[in-house]
């Protein structure tokens, strides 16, 4: 259950910033928000976010803060400057949008696996 609430809380993480961070914005389709594009990438991001720490303990990789924080933050800000190229439904219209967007779902990214790992190592 730890798994899901993890993926809840980094898909909203990744939605939201999507949402309210300056310089990023959501595609528009004939006037009509593209709501389909934005939910994609956040569930593909959160997904990705969310999926560290399973993956770590899969691979019978000892984990650590710092490889937690690593791996999260390569994929928060890869996302973000994929987007800036590449409009994914998501776009960055600048740096700071890719930085306060990155940032944030980094942060969400990272407690939301040390929660999950502290979690593990005292059992249910």
């Amino acid at each position: 259950m730890t798994y899901f609430r993890s993926l809840f809380f980094n898909f909203l993480a990744v939605l939201v910033m999507a949402r309210i961070t300056p310089g990023l914005e959501i595609s528009m389709y004939d006037k009509v928000p593209n709501i389909g594009g934005s939910l994609l990438f956040s569930l593909i991001v959160g997904f990705l976010n969310a999926s560290i720490f399973p993956l770590l303990f899969l691979l019978e990789i000892l984990p650590s803060k710092k490889k937690i924080a690593v791996l999260t933050g390569i994929i928060s800000f890869v996302s973000f400057i994929i987007v800036l190229f590449v409009p994914f439904g998501v776009r960055a219209m600048s740096f700071v949008g890719v930085f306060l967007g990155g940032g944030v779902v980094w942060a969400v990214g990272f407690l939301t696996n040390y929660f999950e790992w502290h979690r593990g190592a005292r059992g249910p």
